[in-house]
């Protein structure tokens, strides 16, 4: 139900002015969801045509690692509430980095004056709630275990991350890492109806180092991560483990002769590499103004065999949440299927411009209106399991990091490949350095010739082993 203007207006007022013990008793005790709908009341009773509050607060304990030992534990509490309003079809947004009534007030009148300095744009407005009632919770997403950590715990955990890793192996050095465990309570309301809260847990950890023998070898920098919703999926052993044999596997590598053939971007190179010209590309605002390269192909072919997928509803993925920035329901969407572009993700403006629903894309925190993210990115497996992809490579290169620039607008990437082993008629001959690769996104897409069997989830991203062809490879 729309909250009306008239009905509200005295009540919401006295509710945002009764508390008066500052912002830190009042945070600890705010209902995040009382506090959106008495925001978006009084936003009404102002002159608001439409109203959205988005509110969070979250706690996150960190422990740092640096040059082989555990540095410092940061404790971070951040909080605030975000105000959206529609005058006319005008847009104002303003934030406040407190819960306090009074700068919550101030936050309101800030976005009703924006809104009334700004043009009109027609497609200007807020979501409706969902047709069948209220937003269902996504279940495994919050483990309150999580909350329970403190500082100890969290240190114990980048210990032993770190004491695996050197244990590894003595020619193991860790320059870098981090183990953190995130709580987060959100809400956001609206003048149409929305009414949404959860809370989610997040633990994320990473490693970054390299090995060197005592002849002077150095192997390329690597860097492995993981993460959970919950305690009973930390694994940080298995991580720092797969980091350690890595970087040693990597010694004595060799310089090759250049050579055009074949790529295989790992997990963690497709991040690097491939992640961002795909999401810029299926972002429906950039399709919108036309600087896409996926403008005017939906229903086209845009790459080889492989489907992709844009899921927040995947809880095993750390974007997963029961619904967007504006309170719509996340879902399963399908943005490529087979190689032909099925659809992009929206928000609700861009979806309103386009005349379909939002796909539950809206993205962002308290300090900015809502833009266009993907939750949890999944390429489907497929069909040959990673050995045999190697054994069917005659002369290539596994990529397993990346470093260079990459051109989201046109796709065109150069730079140099990071942790990479050659591969000669079928077997992996050795490791590389000083090789350059270069060629664009878009066309690699195209060229796609194999997708493995096996996947590797991280942080947000579920992705397979995948091989490219017509790749130009240069000795630097």
């Amino acid at each position: 139900m729309s909250k009306g203007k008239d009905h509200h207006g005295k009540s919401i007022k006295r509710g945002l002015g009764n508390d008066r013990e500052g912002n830190d008793a009042y945070s600890k005790g705010t209902d995040l969801l009382d506090l959106c709908s008495l925001a978006v009341s009084e936003a009404l009773r102002l002159g608001a045509s439409e109203a959205e509050a988005y509110a969070s607060r979250s706690r996150h304990i960190t422990a740092y690692i640096e040059s082989n030992d555990l540095k410092h534990v940061k404790i971070d509490e951040p909080l605030g509430i975000g105000i959206r309003v529609i005058l006319n079809k005008a847009q104002g947004f303003a934030s406040a980095n407190t819960f306090n009534p009074d700068k919550v007030r101030d936050a309101i009148s800030t976005a009703i004056s924006i809104a009334r300095a700004c043009p009109r744009d027609r497609y200007q407005r807020l979501p409706l709630p969902p047709s069948k009632g209220s937003i269902p919770k996504l279940n495994g997403i919050y483990d309150s275990s999580v909350e329970g950590l403190g500082v100890d715990e969290v240190a114990s955990y980048a210990y032993e991350m770190l004491n695996t890793a050197k244990g590894y192996d003595a020619r193991v050095t860790v320059d870098s890492g981090l183990f953190e465990s995130s709580s987060l309570e959100h809400a956001v309301s609206n003048s149409n109806g929305i009414e949404a809260c959860e809370r989610i847990s997040i633990i994320t950890w990473s490693i970054m180092g390299m090995a060197r023998d005592g002849s002077g070898n150095v192997s390329n920098f690597d860097v492995q991560m993981g993460s959970s919703h919950g305690i009973r999926g930390v694994d940080v052993v298995s991580t720092a483990r797969e980091f350690a044999s890595n970087v040693v596997r990597s010694l004595n590598s060799r310089k090759v002769e250049s050579f055009k053939g074949t790529m295989i971007v790992t997990p963690n190179a497709f991040l690097e590499l491939m992640r961002d010209p795909l999401v810029f590309a299926i972002n429906a605002f950039n399709v919108q103004r036309r600087v896409s390269r996926f403008a005017r192909m939906l229903g086209k072919r845009v790459a080889a065999d492989i489907t992709v997928i844009d899921d927040g509803t995947y809880i095993e993925g750390i974007g997963a949440s029961s619904f967007d920035r504006e309170g719509v329901v996340h879902r399963r969407n399908v943005i490529v299927e087979h190689g032909m572009l099925k659809g992009f993700i929206h928000n609700t403006y861009t979806a309103s411009k386009a005349g379909i629903e939002s796909t539950g894309n809206a993205s962002g925190g308290i300090a900015s209106p809502p833009s266009i993210d993907t939750t949890n990115l999944i390429v489907d497996a497929g069909d040959i399991g990673y050995d045999e992809m190697v054994r069917e490579v005659k002369y290539g290169i596994i990529v397993n990091r990346f470093s260079g620039n990459v051109s989201s607008v046109d796709g065109n990437f150069s730079g140099v490949v990071k942790g990479g082993h050659m591969i000669k008629g079928g077997e992996i001959a050795c490791p590389v350095r000083e090789m350059m690769v270069a060629g664009n996104i878009y066309a690699a897409l195209k060229d796609i010739s194999m997708v493995s069997k096996e996947r590797k989830l991280v942080l947000d991203s579920l992705l397979p082993y995948i091989a490219v062809d017509n790749v130009s490879f240069t000795t630097g």
